[in-house]
């Protein structure tokens, strides 16, 4: 990943790039339409005039990335769940109120009595910027623009929402305040062949992206592998082959350190990284560099590789709902030019099988 040069937008981007800066503004757009590097580009533009700004996203591993890309650190980064907390603690000096059965989750209407009977009601920055704003709830939409600052930039894409319980395009331009987004139409990530596969389980409103990427690709594939050895060095022998950037996404953590280990010893002068949000070790991935980076599907939203290798399909499969339809549409398009799905020991089931792409799209080995 990697700023673009103003030469290089298409005119959707163009038109978001030269949004008034003292104006709020709201983007939506497939995987790979350039959302969060507009909005890295909207950060350092505001920074420059110069105004306070923040840039906050749902998960740690997009937060590290964005900071990479704003190499010169124009605007602070953090999480939503990070600055909420901090924010609210400021004013009302305790913790925010949660359900007892959630502690992410908030009891939102005792949040803003709270803050308002505090008296402490002043805004922090002079512009907020979101990105993956579809993760986040309604209600902190509401909270930032009363509290954090007055102007706020989002970007967003429902088809990919993950948790069955985040924030639609309309929820978000009504909480926020904003006027209607501007939609980001075309891919620039991908190769035709994955943006194929990623499509087969796309079911949003937004539309099937177009695709810029020139000339023929490699077509996707599933492969079986006997275990977790057998996975890794498969992953090992394409690195070895190939270099440049891959991920490999695993459904549990667990899984995630298990890879890890074997990778490191498979690819022992390579770069082979993993991230799981209890070690807090998201600061100290080099996500631009080549070399491997392993970890859970959650924390590869917004994050983009050379090739990509789904390990475990079998848990991500067969979407039985939109939620699990929307996470293999996200992972599907996280790789610029291979993507690699791996199951095993034991066969797909029948419904797992039934919902993957033909053999015309995605290859059997």
């Amino acid at each position: 990943m990697r700023l673009p040069a103003w030469d290089e937008l298409d005119d959707d981007q163009l038109r978001v790039a030269e949004h008034p800066l003292d104006e709020p503004l709201f983007a939506a757009g497939p995987p790979g339409s350039g959302k969060t590097v507009l909005a890295v580009r909207r950060a350092q533009a505001v920074a420059s005039v110069p105004c306070r700004v923040l840039i906050i996203t749902y998960n740690r591993m997009l937060r590290r990335a964005m900071s990479l890309l704003d190499e010169s650190r124009h605007a602070d980064t953090t999480t939503m769940h990070s600055e909420f907390w901090r924010d609210y603690r400021r004013r009302v000096g305790a913790n925010p109120p949660t359900c007892s059965h959630d502690s992410f989750e908030f009891r939102w209407s005792e949040v803003f009595a709270n803050v308002e009977r505090s008296g402490d009601t002043g805004h922090v920055y002079d512009h907020l910027i979101i990105d993956e704003g579809q993760d986040l709830p309604a209600e902190f939409f509401r909270y930032a623009r009363s509290y954090i600052a007055p102007v706020l930039s989002v970007f967003a894409d429902e088809n990919q929402e993950l948790s069955g319980r985040g924030t639609t395009l309309e929820q978000i331009k009504r909480a926020a305040g904003l006027p209607n987004p501007f939609i980001l139409a075309t891919n620039h990530r991908n190769t035709r062949e994955i943006v194929a596969v990623a499509n087969h389980f796309h079911d949003g409103r937004l539309p099937v992206p177009l695709v810029t990427c020139s000339g023929p690709g490699e077509r996707p594939r599933i492969l079986r592998s006997g275990g977790v050895d057998t996975a890794c060095a498969t992953v090992a022998r394409w690195y070895r082959n190939r270099g440049g950037s891959a991920g490999v996404v695993a459904d549990q953590n667990t899984m995630v350190r298990s890879v890890h280990r074997e990778l490191t010893k498979l690819l022992p002068d390579a770069r082979v990284d993993f991230y799981a949000s209890k070690a807090d070790n998201e600061n100290s991935i080099h996500l631009f560099a080549p070399g491997v980076t392993v970890l859970n599907a959650k924390s590869a939203k917004g994050q983009e590789f050379d090739m990509l290798f789904i390990l475990e399909l079998e848990r991500f499969l067969p979407c039985r709902t939109p939620s699990e339809a929307r996470t293999m549409y996200m992972l599907c398009s996280r790789p610029r030019t291979h993507l690699i799905m791996v199951y095993g020991p034991g066969d797909l089931s029948q419904h797992a099988l039934a919902a993957l792409p033909s053999e015309s799209l995605l290859e059997r080995a």
